[in-house]
């Protein structure tokens, strides 16, 4: 033992020895990695939106590569209000759950433009590319590549995505909410949300509604909704555009 262990090695079997017993444990076995130092303490902040570490790394990929801000927001407000929506008339959803899906959501919504410092061509793809290879703080690989699958599935035809992903309600709700809040923020303005109904009936329908008056002020977004329901129509999902 070095020297400078040989203080500190009681103590440490002392310890090791009470985490035998409180636990019951028999056997340990040598790790092969280690948890970076302070691992536990950001799983604990995770829990508050203030201090996880997750939404910083956002914050500053979105400022490394140029978003705009203002539409990023503009997106992250609406997808938020169609998530809220969609799962309104369902099983309540407790309270930490539902703050965690809308926060996943809302930062696919501050990145789903990112891309577009590569190139304004596929730019979900590039920032599909650049969340699977980010080094982003508080974010296991896993859970970055969810919010890639989100940026990548946000335009463009559904079949890109993995197949597993579209089988994933709280995946395809998300992606939906995102997917009609680009929609209905094409023109990189507030959009006019006044008499839109959207609902869920629990399986793989959805079903959206305007007023007539709406379709007729706003006909780009109307028409956009409706070739969305054409893309959902080739999957197992079935989305109904109406003027109601």
């Amino acid at each position: 033992i070095k020297e400078a262990r040989r203080a500190v090695i009681g103590g440490g079997l002392s310890v090791l020895r009470a985490v035998f017993s409180l636990l019951e444990l028999d056997e340990m076995h040598v790790a092969q990695g280690a948890l970076r130092h302070g691992a536990l303490v950001d799983l604990m902040d995770r829990e508050h939106a203030q201090s996880d570490q997750r939404s910083l790394s956002v914050q500053r990929l979105a400022h490394t590569f140029g978003a705009d801000e203002r539409q990023a927001q503009r997106v992250g407000r609406v997808a938020e209000f169609l998530l809220m929506s969609l799962v309104q008339d369902q099983a309540p959803l407790e309270h930490d759950e539902l703050a965690r899906h809308l926060r996943k959501l809302n930062w696919a919504a501050q990145l789903h433009e990112i891309g577009s410092a590569i190139s304004h061509t596929d730019y979900h793809r590039h920032g599909a590319y650049i969340l699977d290879n980010a080094d982003a703080a508080g974010f296991t690989m896993n859970e970055l590549h969810r919010l890639s699958q989100l940026v990548l599935g946000h335009r463009g035809k559904l079949r890109k995505l993995e197949g597993l992903q579209l089988d994933d309600p709280d995946f395809v709700l998300q992606l939906l909410a995102l997917r009609l809040a680009v929609i209905l923020c094409h023109a990189r303005r507030e959009p006019d949300l006044q008499g839109l109904r959207l609902s869920w009936d629990g399986l793989r329908s959805v079903r959206l509604e305007y007023p007539e008056g709406w379709g007729r002020a706003w006909p780009q977004s109307a028409w956009l909704l409706h070739e969305e329901a054409q893309a959902w129509a080739k999957t197992a999902w079935t989305i109904d555009v109406q003027a109601a």
